[in-house]
C-alpha cells in the first residue's frame, strides 16, 4: 500500500500505479481553480488566477510537511524526529563547534525561548544535545551536540537533502532561479501587509 497526496494536501493510502498519482494530481489542480472561480463569483474584484496561485502554495506546503514526515519515517530512526527538532538540531550541526547559546538558537530561528527550552530538554532525553554552562556568564546556557547528535546529522542528512533536491527535478537553473525569487517576493509581500516576526532561513513555527 502506498501513500499519496489527496487534493487537499493531506496523505492518502493509494495503491496504484504513476498515473494513477498523476492523475490524483490533475484532480487537485482542476479542484483548486474551480475554488478559485468561486470567489470571484462573490467577490467582483477578485482574481482567479492569483487566488488558484495562492492556494496552489497552500497545498504544497502541506504536501510539503507530509512528504517529510513520511520520508523521516522511512529511515526508521532510534529516535523520534520531528520537523523541529531536526531543524534544530541541524542548526546545531552546522554552528561553530556544534555549540549555540539557548538565546542565539531563540533568534535564529525566531521560536520563543520556551520552545526552544522544551526542544532541548527532549533532545536532551534522547542524548542528542547536552547543555553546557558559560563559566563566566552563569546566565547564559549552551546547546551542544553531542557524538550521538551529530551521528544522526549525518545519517538523515544526505537522505533529507536528496528529498529536498527531488522537489525540482526537470527544472533548470535558470528556472529553480526565477522560483527562488518570485518566492522571495511573496514573503516579502506577506511581511509588508502582514508585520510580524518570521523565521530566518530554515526557521520553524512558534
Amino acid at each position: 500500500m502506498r501513500e499519496a497526496i489527496s487534493p487537499n494536501g493531506d496523505a492518502a493510502d493509494l495503491s496504484g500505479s504513476q498515473e494513477e498519482m498523476e492523475e490524483i494530481q490533475r484532480v487537485s489542480e482542476h479542484v483548486l481553480a474551480a475554488t478559485a472561480r468561486r470567489y470571484k463569483d462573490v467577490l467582483d474584484w477578485a482574481v482567479p488566477e492569483t487566488l488558484e496561485a495562492t492556494l496552489a502554495f497552500v497545498r504544497l506546503h502541506r504536501m510539503h510537511r507530509v512528504a517529510a514526515s513520511r520520508q523521516m519515517d522511512a529511515l526508521e530512526l532510534p529516535v523520534s524526529l520531528t520537523g523541529a527538532r531536526f531543524t534544530l538540531l541541524l542548526t546545531l550541526y552546522f554552528a561553530r563547534d556544534n555549540l549555540l547559546a539557548q538565546n542565539e538558537i531563540s533568534r535564529e530561528l525566531s521560536v520563543s525561548r520556551t520552545n526552544i527550552t522544551n526542544l532541548i530538554d527532549g533532545l536532551e532525553r534522547d542524548g542528542l544535545v547536552e547543555r553546557v554552562p558559560n563559566p563566566a556568564d552563569r546566565r547564559v546556557s549552551y546547546a551542544k551536540l553531542t557524538l550521538a547528535g551529530r551521528d544522526l546529522c549525518l545519517a538523515v542528512l544526505p537522505d533529507m537533502t536528496r528529498f529536498m533536491l527531488n522537489h525540482f527535478d526537470g527544472f533548470t537553473a535558470e528556472e529553480i532561479q526565477q522560483f527562488k525569487q518570485y518566492v522571495y517576493r511573496v514573503q516579502r509581500n506577506v511581511a509588508l501587509h502582514h508585520p510580524g516576526r518570521y523565521g530566518k532561513g530554515i526557521g520553524i513555527e512558534d
